[in-house]
């Protein structure tokens, strides 16, 4: 197991779980999505730290999760971690109801 030093502020993001039950490996994409999805700035320096920026990125083009908010995949595929090729959409944004 590789236990994760998530900092005090960071844990709010891992509400559906016990945040020092975390595993850097085996729950990567989703320590990375939920950070991208629902962290701020300081967050997502604490996870550049955890993670490469081949790794965060890989996780999302990979990994999609249909649960982002428009505006938060806009930020992240553009600015975030600027991914020049064409991702669905779909396969991220919340559908609305």
């Amino acid at each position: 197991m590789s236990p994760l030093n998530i900092p005090k502020s960071t844990q709010k993001l891992f509400w559906s779980c016990r945040p020092t039950s975390l595993d850097s490996q085996k729950h990567k994409a989703y320590i990375i999505h939920q950070v991208l999805q629902y962290g701020d700035l300081d967050d997502y320096q604490w996870l550049k730290q955890q993670y490469s920026q081949e790794d965060i990125k890989g996780v999302f083009i990979s990994q999609p999760r249909s649960t982002y908010q428009p505006c938060a995949f806009n930020f992240i595929k553009n600015y975030l971690i600027p991914i020049s090729e064409s991702l669905p959409k779909e396969k991220y944004v919340q559908s609305a109801f």
